[in-house]
């Protein structure tokens, strides 16, 4: 089995901007654990029981997947600032952000910092960096002559040659969020740049099962979801569908693209001193993939809160 959990992260896109913690991951994959989402890996925004003005926030999350198999224990630690005392709509959940973010897997570990700017409740903005030291277990790093070279589990595995390494992204995320009574509708585009010290001239990257140049990538995952949310006597109950695709360098040669649904249940009560937890299901499809078209993904994530 490989590790990349890149639907984690994905996921971790659309539902991080409903103030719930996601294994991306989520956009965010190993033998039989590994990497995620990220649920870092994305684009967050306020969420309604969000912390009070200028409080650091310190979330979790636990997420493991299937096809491919992963498990990933992650952090953020943020600080947010409102921008407006208004309780229009539109201004409610201006405010701008500032935090890191650290993941730890049984292929590599990261550690990240971001900046996040809401003029209005309805978009936001983030922009980051993110190294990653891999361990060079679970064919991470294992470099590749072509990009068309295949890369399926059991070419990489025949191949060979992973070894310790690092590498590393800088991202900068826009997210549009819309409300219609309890319909979310949302928008994400995650635009990222990576660079890596494997030997190349490409490499394979677990978190977003592809093959990206050493030299220098560009890669782009636009993420869109429409969600129902439900209010719960102790908190609440979302449940949508969300539609990811993946591009390097714009290209269609091993395009990625999932749909499926998701399920999320979020808690506003304590448990066992976790603040806030909450637990999500998601079940997808893959209609374009260089080795899994037409098979299916699943992922399940829990998510908490450290802030009293």
């Amino acid at each position: 089995m490989n590790s990349s959990p890149k639907h984690l992260l994905s996921l971790a896109l659309c539902l991080l901007a409903l103030g719930v913690a996601l294994p991306a991951a989520a956009q965010d994959r190993a033998p039989a654990v590994t990497n995620r989402p990220v649920l870092a890996q994305g684009p967050p925004s306020a969420a309604p029981g969000a912390v009070a003005a200028s409080a650091w926030d310190l979330r979790g999350q636990l997420g493991t997947s299937i096809n491919n198999a992963g498990a990933q224990l992650s952090f953020d630690l943020s600080r947010r600032r409102p921008l407006s005392r208004s309780r229009h709509p539109l201004l409610s959940e201006a405010h701008v952000s500032v935090g890191g973010s650290a993941a730890f897997t049984p292929a590599h570990l990261r550690a990240g910092v971001w900046l996040e700017a809401a003029p209005v409740s309805v978009f936001v903005l983030r922009v980051g960096a993110e190294p990653a030291y891999y361990l060079g277990t679970f064919d991470s790093l294992v470099s590749f002559d072509s990009r068309r070279d295949a890369f399926d589990t059991d070419s990489r595995r025949e191949r060979g040659g992973e070894a310790p390494g690092t590498a590393a992204r800088f991202y900068v995320t826009p997210t549009l969020r819309l409300r219609a009574g309890r319909f979310i509708g949302l928008a994400s585009a995650n635009l990222e740049w990576w660079s890596s010290n494997a030997a190349g001239p490409f490499f394979y990257e677990p978190t977003r099962d592809t093959l990206l140049d050493v030299s220098g990538d560009r890669l782009t995952t636009v993420t869109s979801a429409v969600l129902y949310e439900h209010p719960l006597a102790t908190g609440r109950l979302t449940t949508g569908v969300t539609h990811s695709r993946l591009r390097v360098r714009g290209r269609s040669l091993n395009e990625i693209q999932r749909i499926g649904v998701v399920v999320v249940r979020q808690s506003e009560r304590r448990f066992l001193s976790l603040d806030r937890p909450s637990v999500t299901i998601s079940v997808s499809r893959y209609l374009d993939d260089p080795s899994k078209q037409g098979e299916w993904t699943a992922s399940m994530a829990i998510g908490f809160s450290l802030h009293r």
